[in-house]
């Protein structure tokens, strides 16, 4: 009986936009075949609630057709309040005694009705604390949300392998292009348009991970305020590409603001984790997603936190051809690429 390994076509269904991602390994490298975004309304997805599913189908869809992607094995990722991660310390198992039991010891960290929800499990490892107990990861998530992304595949003609979440997408890429790091805890935090996801690794391995309900969105409805514009154009002045009558003092301080907020919140999950920690430090971050670039937020990050901060290269262990893709756009998109070239770089195994 023979196993071999597919590649996964990488969708990451955001709430501003939709990125699509196609990764081959050849050689022993991985090289890129194509990547895509496309934008989507505002009210589409709705704290990662998929509210329209016939414009997230169709934008799938027309993106596959325009790249002209033929693969349909696909990898997707959620996060948000349907999702819950949480660490657990149970006495020492095998893999296939904890699946056996997986529901009754998952029951009492996960805070939803267990029959509501799809649960998996990764084992970190023996426990610090004592031998005869170890460190476990579990994973939850509402089955209506996973059910949702999944059918968003299939109506867009893909085939669903893996619903993946957020955090642990950024992880994948993180390994794939950061595998020489001398760091031993770092950081992942990804800024999209209405959720930040954070997740520390130590040593190659997740050890916490949590998502904040706030992004990019929350800025461009403060801009459509303050200036009385619509969306689009709210979020054009966001990007710095239409500023034409508006104020830039006034702008520039809306954007300090709101830094301050992110910076806030990220920093108050980093010193709740580092509370749990006995001698142990966040050695630098790494930041990502489509609101990472909002100006003054790495420098004011690394200021109040007090730790190197830098601008993830989704791309960094990745090979592309120039004469298939611009490096100035490339450069542009790499930071709202990450959770989809870490979905990407997931593989399948089939039975042939």
């Amino acid at each position: 009986m023979l196993f071999k390994e597919r590649n996964l076509l990488g969708v990451d269904i955001g709430s501003h936009s939709i990125k699509i991602v196609d990764i081959t390994k050849t050689r022993g490298r991985y090289v890129l075949k194509s990547m895509g975004l496309g934008m989507i309304p505002s009210e589409c997805i709705v704290d990662k609630d998929i509210m329209d599913s016939e414009t997230v189908v169709e934008t799938i869809r027309n993106l596959r057709d325009n790249l002209k992607i033929r693969s349909r094995n696909a990898a997707t990722a959620i996060s948000g309040h349907s999702v819950i991660v949480k660490k657990a310390e149970l006495p020492l198992m095998s893999p296939s005694e904890l699946e056996q039991t997986l529901q009754i010891e998952a029951e009492q960290y996960i805070p939803f009705d267990i029959n509501d929800v799809y649960i998996d499990f990764f084992i970190l490892g023996e426990s610090l604390e004592r031998s005869d107990m170890m460190d476990v990861l579990f994973v939850a998530s509402k089955k209506e949300m996973v059910d949702d992304y999944a059918s968003a595949l299939r109506n867009a003609g893909l085939k669903p392998m893996v619903v993946d979440v957020d955090v642990f997408a950024l992880e994948t890429m993180y390994q794939a292009n950061y595998a020489e790091a001398p760091e031993t805890i770092v950081a992942l935090v990804d800024i999209g348009a209405s959720m930040i996801n954070i997740n520390i690794i130590k040593d190659g391995i997740s050890i916490f991970a949590r998502d904040i309900s706030m992004g990019g969105r929350q800025l461009t409805e403060r801009i459509q305020r303050e200036f009385g514009v619509s969306y689009e154009r709210a979020e054009n002045i966001k990007a710095g590409s239409d500023v034409g009558g508006i104020d830039l003092e006034r702008i520039n301080y809306i954007f300090k603001m709101a830094a301050e907020t992110y910076v806030q919140e990220i920093r108050r999950t980093l010193d709740f984790f580092l509370s749990t920690m006995v001698n142990e430090n966040i050695e630098r971050i790494y930041l990502s997603g489509g609101s990472a670039r909002l100006p003054g937020l790495s420098s004011a990050l690394e200021k109040q936190v007090e730790v190197p901060v830098e601008m993830i290269n989704p791309f960094n262990n990745i090979y592309w051809d120039e004469k298939s893709f611009d490096p100035k756009y490339m450069a542009q998109i790499a930071p709202q690429m990450a959770v989809a070239i870490g979905l990407a770089l997931r593989r399948a195994e089939y039975k042939w």
